[in-house]
Parts: C-alpha cells; sequence; structure tokens
C-alpha cells in the first residue's frame, strides 16, 4: 500500500472509530466509573485495523460499576460479545501495570463493520503505559515515522503474532527509538530482540 492509501485508509478508520464511540455513547457512560482517555492507535492516528482502546482513569476500581457498565452495553444494539477480565489484587498478572479491570467487546457498527473494543478501568493512572503514550508519542510523530508506522503494522495486522507475541509498541518502539523504517528492518529487529 502507498502512502496516500495508508493515509486514507487511516483516516477513514479514525472517522469509523468516532462514529462507534458516538454509536455507543461511550464516552458519556464511562464517564460513569471515571474520566475516559482514547489511548492507542485511534488516538495517535495509526489505525490500519478497527481497534478500539480506551482507558478510564478512576478514583478506585469498583467491580459493581464496572458490571453496570457491562450490562449496559450487552443491551446495546450491535454488541455480540463483551469479556470480563479482573487484573488486579491477586489477580494482577503483571506488577510493572496498575490494577484495573477490563471489558473486552466485540460490537457490529450500524454500518456493517465488525470493531475489537479495549475498556480498561484503572486506579494509578501514572502506572498505565497507554495513558503516557497518548501523552508522549504525537509530539514525535513527524509524517515519515507516521508513515514506517503505519506501513509496518499494515504489513503486520494480519499476521497471527500480531497482538500476541508483536504488539503495537514493539512497533512504535522500533521506529521512535531505534531508527527502524520499513517492515524488513522491523523483522531484523525482532530478531536482535529476542
Amino acid at each position: 500500500m502507498n502512502d496516500i492509501q495508508l493515509l486514507h485508509q487511516q483516516d477513514a478508520l479514525q472517522h469509523e472509530a468516532d462514529e462507534v464511540v458516538k454509536e455507543l455513547k461511550l464516552e458519556e457512560l464511562l464517564a460513569t466509573a471515571g474520566k475516559p482517555v482514547r489511548v492507542g492507535s485511534s488516538a495517535l492516528g495509526l489505525m490500519v485495523w478497527r481497534d478500539l482502546d480506551m482507558t478510564v482513569v478512576c478514583s478506585r476500581l469498583q467491580v459493581d460499576e464496572i458490571a453496570r457498565i457491562a450490562s449496559m452495553l450487552i443491551t446495546s444494539k450491535g454488541v455480540r460479545e463483551l469479556r470480563f477480565l479482573n487484573d488486579s489484587g491477586d489477580f494482577r498478572t503483571d506488577p510493572s501495570y496498575p490494577d484495573g479491570l477490563y471489558l473486552g467487546v466485540k460490537y457490529t457498527s450500524s454500518k456493517g463493520k465488525d470493531w475489537s473494543m479495549d475498556l480498561w478501568f484503572v486506579d494509578e493512572p501514572d502506572l498505565q503505559p497507554d495513558l503516557k503514550h497518548v501523552n508522549t508519542m504525537p509530539d514525535r510523530l513527524t509524517p515519515e515515522l507516521r508513515h514506517a508506522i503505519l506501513q509496518i503494522k499494515s504489513r503486520w495486522a494480519a499476521r497471527q503474532e500480531y497482538g500476541n507475541a508483536v504488539k503495537s509498541y514493539d512497533i512504535y518502539t522500533a521506529v521512535l527509538e531505534d531508527d527502524v523504517r520499513t517492515p524488513e528492518q522491523f523483522e531484523a529487529w525482532l530478531r536482535k530482540k529476542a
């Protein structure tokens, strides 16, 4: 895909993401638990697939409030799957992240497009990496770096490892910190990192 096609695709996905937020009234719904912040590729203008990430900064984690939000989402038209994860206290899997509660949502928009949503609820925002990224990355994204990230992500989006062994953050790190500019250079970067 050339530069113009990548940017058009990103812009179209960005517009669709905005529509999904409006359709589900996500900001209003999530605001009942805390301050919702759009994070990830839809906040950074780096979209290559239909994935929406939001982190809600809460004064404290309340499972009952997240359950209420989940029940509202379940009854929303287009929501076909919802997953809950308690990643707090004894259940927290990674001590470098804050305690969190998670809702994973599969949604079909009014335009018939399938979306994945990752909704995290945290009470220690300073420990949440995606909140740091959304504040520090935009000023660093020159057109050249943005293109490199979009090019690499578009090549990796269909691969099974993407989202599991290889995350968007790996691509961002390779491009922003280690001068990677092409999918081939990213492959070499991954081999060296392993």
